[in-house]
């Protein structure tokens, strides 16, 4: 009787660890998924911390044309994009959709402006060899300074703004 008691409680045991692991995990990236974004946003930020929010492009005519598998690929391409252009050290998570939040620690806007660069450079490259489904997306930062106390949602406020003004004036210049 012992024995199965014990067998039953590691069971339990490992079935809390898979169901801690889904609360905080995107099954479909495999990155930390809203809930982990969520908890995050409730930190206050550091000194010299970024936040990078992604939107990504077209997702809605991929869906539509392509089917949302061909959707759900691009999602997961563009995870794996950040995932390899981020830091490890960094923090990158699907915020929910086709969006994604990166906390960049310790850094300055000369290393986030060099990391959304090589980013660019990256999508540009994967794009040209031959990708039926281009990567396209919209990016905001705001960095955290020295002088001000503020939340990472409010960091994360600040990039949101400067995103969706970089998503206007894409959507203005297919218009073009």
């Amino acid at each position: 009787m012992i024995l199965y008691e014990l067998f039953k409680a590691f069971h339990y045991a490992k079935a809390n660890r898979e169901l801690k692991s889904k609360i905080y995990l995107d099954e479909a990236t495999g990155l930390p998924n809203k809930n982990k974004c969520e908890e995050i946003l409730t930190l206050e930020a550091e000194q010299n911390m970024a936040i990078c929010v992604f939107d990504l492009n077209n997702l809605k005519i991929i869906n539509d044309t392509k089917g949302h598998l061909m959707g759900d690929q691009l999602i997961l391409n563009f995870a794996r994009l950040l995932r390899n252009v981020i830091p490890q050290k960094d923090f990158v998570g699907r915020y929910g959709g086709d969006e994604f939040m990166v906390v960049i620690y310790n850094t300055s806007k000369t290393e986030i402006e060099d990391i959304l660069k090589q980013l660019s450079r990256e999508k540009d490259r994967l794009n040209s060899s031959g990708n039926n489904m281009p990567i396209d997306y919209a990016c905001g930062w705001a960095i955290s300074d020295a002088d001000s106390e503020c939340t990472i949602q409010m960091l994360l406020d600040k990039a949101d703004y400067y995103m969706y003004e970089n998503k206007q004036a894409y959507k203005k210049s297919k218009k073009s």
